[in-house]
C-alpha cells in the first residue's frame, strides 16, 4: 500500500498560522497544488517531506503514524524543494551520487539512472561539470534529477519547472507522469493547465486551507 494521509494538519510560526486543518489522502497518481504565493504550498511540501513537523494534526505513511513511520517514509521519498543550497565545489554527478549514498541506493544502478534522467531533461552533457558553473535552470533540473533517484514511492516537487523553458518543462512533466503511475506525486506548479488533464487531483491552497480546485 502506498498512501500518505494527513489528518487535520496545522502549522504555525510564532503567532502566524500558515496551515489550518488540512486533511487529504495521497495515493499513487499526480496531485497538483495550486494557489497564490505565500498560501502555504511550500510549507505543506516541507511537512510531507518531514523537513518540518506539523504544529497540530497527524500524518500517516502506509497506515503507520508519524513520527514512528518517519524512517520508512524517508526511505521512500524523493524531494525537490524550490530553494536549496547546492555544494558548489562538487560536480553534478558527484552530488547525485552523494544523495544516492544517503538514500542507501546501489551506486552503480543510481549512476545509470542519473545518466538516463539527465539525458531526457537535457542536462547529461554537463553532469561532470562543477555546480558552481550551473545556471538557475540547470540547478533546477539537477535538484529534480536527484529527487527521482531510486524510483521513490512518494515524490514531493516544489515548482520543479520554474526557470525552465516550455520544452524542457514538458520533458520533466513526462517523467513526472511516468513516476505517478506507481508513486504518490505531490507537486506545486505554474503548469497546472498543462498537467491537470493527467492529474488524479488538483487542489488549491489558500489562506492556509486546502480544497479541490
Amino acid at each position: 500500500m502506498t498512501e500518505l494521509r494527513l489528518e487535520a494538519i496545522g502549522k504555525s510560526y510564532r503567532r502566524k498560522r500558515v496551515l489550518d486543518d488540512v486533511s487529504h489522502a495521497f495515493a499513487p497518481g499526480l496531485t497538483l497544488l495550486t494557489g497564490p504565493s505565500g498560501a502555504g504550498k511550500s510549507t505543506l511540501l516541507r511537512l510531507i517531506a518531514t523537513a518540518e513537523k506539523p504544529s497540530s494534526g497527524r500524518m500517516y505513511w502506509d497506515g503507520a503514524p508519524l513520527p514512528a513511520a518517519r524512517g520508512a517514509l524517508r526511505s521512500s521519498l524523493g524531494y525537490a524543494p524550490q530553494a536549496v543550497e547546492l555544494p558548489e565545489d562538487l560536480t553534478a554527478r558527484e552530488f547525485a551520487m552523494h544523495i544516492a549514498a544517503l538514500k542507501g541506493l546501489d551506486l552503480a544502478a543510481a549512476d545509470r539512472q542519473f545518466g538516463a534522467i539527465t539525458e531526457r531533461i537535457g542536462l547529461h552533457a554537463d553532469i561532470n561539470n562543477r555546480i558552481s558553473t550551473f545556471s538557475g535552470g540547470m540547478r533546477r533540473r539537477l535538484v529534480f534529477a536527484q529527487a527521482m533517484l531510486g524510483e521513490p514511492r512518494l515524490l514531493a516537487l516544489d515548482e520543479p519547472t520554474a526557470e525552465l523553458d516550455r520544452e524542457t518543462a514538458e520533458k520533466l512533466g513526462a517523467l513526472i507522469l511516468e513516476r505517478a503511475a506507481t508513486a504518490a506525486v505531490i507537486m506545486t506548479t505554474h503548469l497546472a493547465d498543462h498537467l491537470a488533464p493527467d492529474a488524479a487531483a488538483v487542489l488549491r491552497v489558500e489562506d492556509g486551507r486546502m480544497e479541490a480546485a
